[in-house]
């Protein structure tokens, strides 16, 4: 056809290749010389954010979770040092109390006189007897401190029981809850006497008191001493319940020991010392 070129030649490689880089420089003259692209910057910059966000999205999740769990095992550590330190004050606070109880028993022994003609041991509870329904306790003194069987055994508030077997460096008290136990002994308030036996699981049965006795609800007991195992004047017990029987003539006393049975750390033995012959 006419006007029609009959071979069409295109651009080599080359020729692209530096047409591409001429318009490259002359983008980077006019932008440093003018900031003609600081607009197409803006608008990449706002179309690629979203981009930007999702590809850092996994590495701030992972950084989350490495600081979760590394936050998790920390709180967990100082839960247990917590813990801990909760349980070792708890062991002091106990043992601190179980010191100060045992201190005010041993204050209150410490008070208590010797009377003439009768020395005291001092004796500590081992254990507590394998058959409570037996009531005995086990103290640390024995016959290498001058016991015996028969022997009073007293704490600060009353009469504990009596020794009723002996060994060489230990001795097995009869608490005075034991039914096994009778303890001659007087009403305070009033002077009567009777006798005190035990009731166990720490009662006792004031017995043979008629039934126009003056028996009180408060009334203390203390040891007679017209046995001549204990002495005169040992709180024993104090009464709780008074009623009475239609088919008995005798009262129905009950009656709870003061002394600490199952509780008293320190108790002390009565020795009677043996009386010198005049010559």
């Amino acid at each position: 056809m006419p006007g029609q070129l009959m071979f069409a030649r295109r651009l080599g490689p080359t020729a692209r290749l530096a047409i591409w880089l001429l318009l490259g420089l002359a983008c980077i003259v006019v932008d440093v010389r003018y900031h003609a692209l600081e607009g197409l910057r803006s608008g990449f910059s706002l179309l690629l954010q979203p981009v930007r966000h999702a590809m850092r999205a996994p590495v701030d999740v992972a950084a989350e979770l490495g600081g979760f769990f590394t936050r998790h095992r920390l709180l967990q550590k100082e839960r247990d040092a917590l813990l801990d330190d909760r349980a070792r004050l708890r062991v002091s606070e106990n043992r601190a109390y179980e010191l100060s109880r045992e201190n005010g028993e041993l204050r209150a022994l410490l008070q208590l006189r010797s009377r003439p003609g009768q020395q005291v041991v001092h004796a500590a509870m081992l254990y507590q007897g394998h058959d409570w329904f037996a009531q005995r306790i086990t103290v640390d003194q024995g016959a290498a401190a001058g016991l015996r069987r028969g022997l009073p055994v007293v704490d600060a508030a009353g009469l504990v029981g009596q020794i009723t077997r002996v060994y060489p460096h230990s001795s097995e008290v009869t608490l005075v809850s034991s039914p096994d136990h009778l303890t001659p002994v007087y009403v305070e308030r009033t002077g009567q006497r009777g006798l005190a036996a035990g009731g166990g699981h720490g009662r006792l049965e004031l017995r043979y008191m008629p039934v126009h006795a003056d028996i009180r609800p408060g009334d203390r007991l203390l040891t007679s001493g017209i046995d001549r195992v204990y002495p005169a004047g040992i709180p024993v017990g104090r009464i709780v319940s008074v009623s009475r029987v239609k088919t008995s003539p005798y009262l129905d006393i009950e009656g709870t020991p003061l002394a600490g049975l199952d509780r008293s750390r320190a108790v002390l033995v009565l020795v009677a010392q043996p009386q010198e012959r005049a010559p």
